[in-house]
């Protein structure tokens, strides 16, 4: 069990322990115990099978009981003890954005409230208007919360739904004997959007190895229940609660079968419907060159299956366009291939016959990383631990960028304390010479009036300033829109840090008028970060593009806070792809001198537009 699981556990059992009503200092210690867990560097399952004293502040005797049984078991019985104290409602009313163990609380002992439904149909009905401590707005702040956890409660992280496809794809080719022909993931996964509904599975068997590898399927330990069982298609619900759909083809049809299902249902119904004036018909069996009994909609059920299949052999081998993979598929067109990150109906097709589709930014175009923070604040490793894992990615330079003085939620350095660590970091910048270069940096808090919180000659001694908005959400859009603005026009500013400041399904980004932040910044020179952590993916790849066309700069950021969470970075390529950038757009795809002059221009330009204006 991570540092990060456990941390979660005592917190949700402070949350628990609020609802009934326990002792504060009792729930103080939960919450503390979470917080230094959560920043602890030593991986705590390493500390107990090591048999090591932990000898932390605010975590003592019991409280390491608890950790060692987590740590061995698993579970903890005083947990899942107090979790059947409490309606289980009552603990999903807790996920609601806004709502509080107290107003939890509130809610029960007073309406009895221990639900969802239950909470929205009170709002409905009025029940709750001028109740003390349930004002209108958070009323309607409530009513917000409901519609979003709704959407958010339907879907998972990429990266969730990413890591248990790779588990499911694992075991279904962990056979003796060779039963898969091909098969890929497909879908909003394949098309790296930042949350998806479901994880599609296309594959092709074996001749007479259907019925096994129906039965392999089925047979995962970690399916919760089966949906529908086939011929060729088969739905199940995981454990996580995520639904995953195989499609069994043919070996013949599977790279037709893989272009259907991979979407997006708009890009499908762009293609179909140009290259039907030129006699094609395309479906999940196939390109048809002039056929008039191709079908083109998918039947769900599983009469529907075969009277698809017989449809598709209908068609027969004469008029069967044969292609080996989708790039042989697009060319049929005279199209350029189109990645499965641009499938999205934007403008994608066009290009593509026109042969304009931009050589999309690698992972392997990454040079360094920015944005990473150490246990200088609230990081959960050293600094040099953290250089440590860029050099051995191959880095050949890394941004370090702790939090700013305002930050108080994390341990934000005083500028005494920003003066100590860069003395550390010249010493580093000796001891790793000629193997990374270390780049001095802050993420800079942006106060409500768009200034940065460090003067101009502390700001002055760092190589670039990561300006972010951490507190304030509320503001409206026009007010946020002149902070972020005006953090941008500060020539100490080299980028600003997750642009809408959401995170995907917990909350909604701040309404922010992202076309005049990008003008802007194109007209200051200003970097946009996107920030590649997985709750994050901000800046939102619908925008990227006009960055792009505004000659924005991107950097291509983890947020890491330990070393395990600098390979972030390739989930930001993702998005990146999905929003057309290049090698050229990205800061962290330039070589050190490269960055350095990016980095040094940035601050001379603005510096000298200030000097030109006064």
């Amino acid at each position: 069990m991570t540092n990060s699981e456990i941390a979660g556990i005592f917190e949700h059992i402070a949350e628990i322990l609020e609802i009934k009503g326990e002792n504060p200092f009792k729930i103080r210690a939960y919450l503390n115990a979470g917080a230094v867990i959560s920043r602890l560097g030593e991986n705590l399952s390493d500390i107990v099978a090591g048999g090591k004293n932990l000898d932390i502040p605010g975590i003592g005797k019991d409280l390491y009981l608890k950790i060692k049984e987590l740590v061995n078991t698993g579970r903890l019985a005083y947990y899942d003890e107090l979790v059947k104290s409490v309606p289980e409602g009552l603990l999903e009313l807790m996920k609601l954005r806004g709502l509080g163990p107290k107003k939890a609380n509130l809610l029960y002992n007073n309406f009895n409230i221990k639900g969802i439904k239950e909470l929205e149909e009170a709002i409905k009905s009025g029940k709750l208007t001028g109740i003390s401590g349930l004002g209108q707005k958070t009323v309607e702040n409530l009513k917000k919360s409901i519609e979003d956890y709704k959407v958010f409660k339907q879907r998972f992280l990429y990266i969730d739904a990413f890591n248990q496809a790779l588990l499911f794809e694992a075991y279904l080719k962990n056979t003796p004997q060779k039963i898969i022909d091909k098969m890929q993931t497909a879908g909003s996964l394949r098309r790296k959007m930042e949350t998806v509904g479901d994880i599609d599975i296309v594959a092709s068997v074996l001749a007479g190895k259907e019925e096994q590898f129906s039965k392999k399927f089925l047979s995962y330990p970690e399916i919760l229940r089966v949906e529908s069982a086939g011929e060729t298609k088969i739905a199940v619900v995981l454990k996580s609660g995520i639904h995953v759909d195989l499609r069994i083809v043919q070996p013949a049809d599977f790279v037709y079968a893989l272009h259907h299902f991979t979407g997006s249902k708009l890009h499908n119904e762009e293609l179909r419907t140009i290259e039907k004036k030129r006699g094609y018909k395309i479906n999940e069996y196939g390109i048809f060159k002039g056929s008039e009994n191709a079908e083109d909609d998918i039947v769900g059920n599983n009469t529907g299956e075969v009277k698809k299949r017989e449809a598709g052999k209908k068609h027969g081998s004469e008029n069967k366009i044969t292609v080996d993979n989708e790039a042989e598929f697009y060319a049929v067109f005279g199209m350029q291939f189109i990645p499965p990150e641009l499938r999205e109906g934007t403008g994608e097709i066009e290009a593509a016959l026109s042969r304009n589709i931009p050589a999309l930014v690698e992972e392997k175009d990454l040079q360094g990383v920015f944005h990473i923070h150490t246990t200088y604040t609230d990081g959960k490793e050293s600094m040099e631990e953290m250089i440590e894992a860029c050099v051995k990615q191959g880095y050949k330079y890394a941004g370090i960028s702790d939090h700013s003085v305002s930050a108080h939620y994390a341990n934000g350095l005083s500028a005494s304390e920003l003066e100590s660590q860069l003395e550390y970091i010249d010493r580093l910048n000796k001891k790793y010479e000629g193997r990374i270069k270390i780049f001095k940096g802050i993420e800079s808090d942006i106060l409500p009036d768009g200034s940065l919180d460090y003067d101009e000659k502390t700001l002055a001694k760092l190589d670039f300033v990561i300006a972010s908005v951490h507190s304030n959400f509320n503001m409206a859009e026009n007010i946020m829109t002149e902070r972020i603005m005006n953090a941008v026009k500060n020539p100490y500013t080299t980028m600003i840090g997750h642009l809408t400041g959401r995170l995907l399904l917990e909350r909604n980004g701040y309404a922010v008028d992202i076309s005049r932040v990008l003008d802007c910044a194109s007209e200051y020179k200003t970097i946009i970060e996107l920030n590649a952590n997985p709750k994050r993916l901000d800046i939102d790849w619908r925008h990227i593009r006009e960055a792009i066309s505004k000659n924005v700069l991107l950097s291509i950021n983890p947020d890491a806070h330990n070393s395990s969470t600098i390979y972030f970075v390739n989930y930001g390529v993702n998005i990146a792809r999905k929003g057309w950038a290049r090698k050229s757009d990205i800061l962290n795809a330039k070589s050190v001198s490269e960055v350095s002059a990016v980095l040094s221009g940035i601050r001379d330009y603005k510096k000298n537009v200030l000097r030109r204006s006064k």
